[in-house]
């Protein structure tokens, strides 16, 4: 400790005399490389087209496609690259990345190599994106370009020199600059085809401010940077690389900023999420990840994509790895997913151990498809496949097929903090409303630590989507104040159904005022309560009242009237995990219902009721939380879902495509008399399968990497075989 200033003194001046060097070598470099970016682009003559957002897909050429791609840090010199500039190497890369079939790559814009002095630039860095623009054209594959890095890689963070402490999402000064160099890079590349989009940043909000920064920051960082951007560049779509979001209820989550950008993007990491994922990495629940974070971020009303998605050979094996993304992929594709970037292109060089930020973070060492001498692995041939199946994909007249089934989100989850717009609250007041739950509204206090109500409703909300999808039933997330009563069904599961602070995890009361017109209108509604509960009106809407809490720690429902394919017998048990009000159930008092099953003491736990043109089915107990808190619950027998099922007989929703193995998902995207059936194998076994339709169907193919298969049809419905954890896309006429 006493040598600590003469230590940070040398290693300022070794890192000073480096950075000249490295600065010099660059500069050199960079002037060969503008030479070769020329030559480059006059000998190859092949330029990339623009590409425009339709709203739906990424077109070029007024033909839709489906980016297909991966992050990009080189293997030997990583976050270096600039400063370590090796244009041969940088090239072999590309070509690799074209043999593969990458038609996307995303790269780190190192701010402080672009802006090393406030408000001044550095040419050399404009010189080397250039030489990489040169190399898309040449291979044919666009970039992707991540401005102001921030996080990155580990536990790094890329700082800039100048920053001095000062809060880059908040501070005045540092957003001026921030929304500067924006405009510049909009300035710079405002018509160049080869940048496909821009991305604001890595995972926001930068790591080393994460958690001081509030929902109105992020609402205002994006605004002033896209702002910024669009000073001279109208071309090119703009989306912030989010991580996690949503599904934590971070700052930067997709209803904050989607009023700002062209789409959104997701980062699947389901093995960062043990609370929601508590699984093997290749589980059903896990594959589910991305189709779940997609339908999630879509709800705010903006095309979503895979932005990275993986795991580390040096934690987990090659061939699992390659099987989990498969999977995510064909089922994020499935959800609507506009292109894919995976996480990431090479693994680390061995040379790079030995510093950090690979030094401390072994699992960063082996994420890539490749390895760091450019071999392939298995996810490279798993993705090369994808890459030549979904080029094979006409989606003229497109889009995800709508959704069977709304899974509320309430408005205190999608709202900013410190909104009070549906507060009910109008005119004048002698004392005005002021809430410590919004913590934005009262100066000088943080918001409020809701995690744990977020993560009650995100892992409840999670199970009903793969429920649904076990069901064949497709489900999305409306907004509370959304467009929800489009939907035939609408679902709450608990703890959407629950009251009190924090208030996230449920809709407002009025709200049942509204579902309950929906379900006079030939709306058809489910809901679970646990003993938290509390549905105003709740006789008119369920047929039955709530009376008391029912403590237990195992319940098993057992059912006693026919419903759907149930039958009187049927059972289903479930282990109680908390000896929480949030975890037991409610005694019901049957008024105009039907009771459908008993619990293990003889009392209602599921009871039908009709209502106007509509019908309602109530669970006396949290089942979605239930399963939300079993490891690998779905990757044993689990059958919840045929109660799903048979809600869906009971109403006549009939699905247009449907499977006979709850273990394979089948997703559509629907054109005029055309479309693609999207099947996922989510388990490990092989399963043969019969798909239904009632879409009068007469062709179907299947879409292979060498072509089109055609298969044969028998009535309304196919035959077909799906390996473990494999997917599958089939082409209807």
């Amino acid at each position: 400790m006493r040598h600590k200033p003469l230590a940070r003194f040398t290693a300022a001046a070794i890192l000073f005399s480096v950075g000249l060097i490295s600065s010099f070598a660059a500069q050199t470099a960079a002037k060969q490389s503008g030479k070769a970016a020329q030559n480059t682009t006059q000998s190859n003559g092949v330029r990339l087209p623009e590409v425009h957002l339709d709203g739906a897909y990424f077109t070029r050429d007024g033909k839709r496609f489906i980016p297909m791609g991966a992050h990009w840090v080189p293997a030997k010199t990583a976050m270096q690259w600039p400063v370590q500039w090796d244009p041969k190497d940088i090239e072999a890369d590309f070509a690799k990345m074209h043999e593969l079939g990458y038609s996307i790559v995303r790269l780190d814009v190192m701010w402080a190599w672009f802006e090393p002095r406030p408000g001044d630039y550095n040419p050399v860095a404009f010189q080397q994106l250039d030489y990489l623009v040169s190399l898309a054209h040449k291979y044919q594959i666009y970039l992707h370009p991540s401005l102001f890095i921030g996080g990155e890689v580990g536990e790094a963070y890329w700082d800039v020199p100048w920053r001095h402490g000062r809060h880059p999402h908040a501070d005045p000064e540092m957003l001026r600059l921030e929304t500067n160099l924006a405009a510049e890079f909009g300035r710079h590349y405002a018509n160049e085809s080869a940048i496909i989009g821009w991305d604001l940043t890595d995972e926001p909000p930068f790591w080393i401010v994460g958690g001081m920064t509030t929902d109105a920051m992020a609402v205002n960082w994006t605004r002033l940077i896209v702002d910024g951007v669009r000073e001279y560049d109208k071309l090119h779509p703009v989306v912030v690389g989010t991580s996690g979001e949503e599904i934590t209820h971070g700052p930067f989550r997709a209803d904050n900023i989607a009023e700002f950008v062209d789409f959104l993007s997701v980062h699947p990491f389901t093995l960062y999420a043990p609370d929601l994922f508590p699984d093997a990495l290749l589980s059903a629940r896990g594959t589910y990840g991305a189709a779940f974070e997609i339908t999630l971020s879509q709800g705010a009303g903006r095309p979503v994509m895979i932005h990275e998605m993986g795991a580390s050979t040096a934690q987990f094996s090659p061939e699992r790895i390659a099987s989990y993304d498969r999977a995510q992929i064909y089922s994020g594709i499935g959800a609507g997913s506009i292109g894919v970037d995976l996480w990431c292109y090479t693994d680390a060089s061995p040379e790079q151990f030995h510093k950090v930020p690979y030094l401390r973070t072994p699992q960063e060492t082996g994420w890539g498809m490749t390895s760091w001498d450019r071999q392939d692995k298995p996810l490279a041939r798993e993705f090369k496949k994808f890459s030549q199946v979904v080029g094979q994909l006409d989606l003229t007249g497109i889009a995800p097929a709508p959704a069977d089934i709304g899974i509320v989100i309430p408005d205190e989850w999608a709202k900013a903090h410190g909104d009070f717009s549906h507060f009910g609250l109008t005119g004048p007041e002698v004392t005005p409303y002021v809430s410590t739950s919004d913590g934005d509204a009262m100066p000088g206090r943080p918001q409020p630590d809701v995690s744990r109500a977020n993560q009650w409703l995100m892992s409840s909300a999670l199970t009903s989507f793969i429920l649904a999808r076990r069901a064949s039933l497709k489900a999305d997330f409306p907004r509370e104040y959304a467009d929800w009563a489009k939907r035939p069904m609408l679902f709450m599961p608990s703890p959407i159904t629950s009251t009190g602070d924090p208030f996230l995890a449920h809709v407002h009361s009025d709200f049942y005022e509204k579902v309950k017109q929906y379900v006079e209108n030939g709306g058809f509604l489910y809901a679970s309560v646990a003993s938290d509960g509390s549905i105003p009106d709740m006789a008119s809407l369920f047929g039955v009242r709530l009376v008391d809490r029912a403590p237990s720690s195992e319940v098993t429902l057992k059912i006693v009237a026919p419903f759907g394919d149930l039958k009187p017998g049927d059972t289903f048990h479930y282990s109680v995990p908390t000896q929480t009000i949030e975890s037991w159930g409610t005694l019901l008092e049957v008024t105009t219902g039907k009771v459908i099953a008993v619990d293990q003491n003889n009392r209602p736990a599921l009871v039908a009721n009709t209502l106007g043109r509509g019908k309602s089915l109530l669970s006396a107990y949290p089942l979605e939380h239930y399963l939300a808190n079993v490891p690998s619950v779905f990757d044993q027998p689990e059958k919840t879902h045929r109660i799903y099922k048979a809600f869906g007989d009971w109403v006549g929703l009939k699905p247009a495509f449907r499977t006979d193995q709850p273990s394979v998902e089948v997703s559509a995207l629907n054109g005029d008399h055309r479309g693609y059936v999207v099947l996922v194998n989510h388990s490990a076994e092989p399963q043969k399968v019969t798909v239904f339709t009632t879409s009068g169907v007469h062709s179907v193919s299947r879409i292979a990497p060498e072509g089109v298969k055609p298969m044969q049809i028998e009535g309304s419905s196919w035959k077909m075989e799906l390996g473990s954890y494999e997917g599958a896309i089939v082409e209807w006429k």
